[in-house]
């Protein structure tokens, strides 16, 4: 016998793919039924002998008025989960770039500076607190930090 997650995600894997089918037919027309207990419902194929039927065409056109619609891109699991290996590289590639450059600018030497050090010492203490005293909205917070880790880097820079 399976474990229930695997029932449970086999069942929605099928349930997934019922749904792109379903999703890819470029002229869906749907049926309002009306069962005998006075519910309504939706669906895909014409209604059975006992209940009402109304017939309505639904508008699957694009933004741009086409029929084309969904229809001209791939909306398959490999799809998307190539187009995010895509995204996913091109970060790394760009987070590489700015960690060689953030290495190159690194590689200035900065003399020692008695003043600076300080000065950026205090700035940090300031922005410390302020950030351990808690913000108002979101991007206070990010201001804050933001200014705490810029003065951090300074001290980095002046104080070694």
């Amino acid at each position: 016998m399976r474990p229930l997650n695997a029932l449970c995600a086999s069942a929605m894997a099928l349930a997934l793919s019922v749904l792109l089918l379903v999703a890819q037919l470029a002229h869906a027309e749907l049926y309002k039924c009306q069962q005998p207990d006075g519910r309504l419902t939706y669906q895909q194929t014409a209604c059975g002998g006992h209940a009402d039927v109304e017939s309505f065409a639904v508008d699957i056109r694009g933004p741009d008025g086409t029929d084309t619609g969904a229809a001209d891109r791939d909306y398959s699991i490999g799809s998307q989960a190539a187009q995010m290996r895509a995204e996913r590289e091109r970060l790394d590639r760009a987070r590489m770039q700015a960690r060689r450059a953030a290495e190159r600018r690194r590689t200035v030497t900065h003399s020692r500076d008695v003043a600076k050090c300080a000065k950026h010492r205090s700035e940090a203490a300031k922005w410390k607190e302020k950030v351990m005293q808690g913000y108002r909205k979101r991007t206070e917070k990010d201001y804050n930090e933001n200014k705490l880790a810029h003065h951090r880097a300074l001290i980095d820079r002046y104080c070694d």
